[in-house]
């Protein structure tokens, strides 16, 4: 998978939160972080 933002390589990760878990991708370049919740977040507003 490529970064939207970058164009950099993503890597699957387990992120943590206070109360909770959830699997994701992060860019190796920037940073980014996209998880499903996102990326139906970012659908909405188009």
């Amino acid at each position: 998978m490529k970064c939207p933002r970058c164009h950099g390589i993503m890597v699957f990760e387990k992120f943590y939160g206070s109360q909770e878990h959830f699997f994701g991708w992060r860019c190796v370049h920037c940073g980014e972080i996209v998880d499903q919740v996102i990326l139906e977040n970012r659908s909405w507003k188009k």
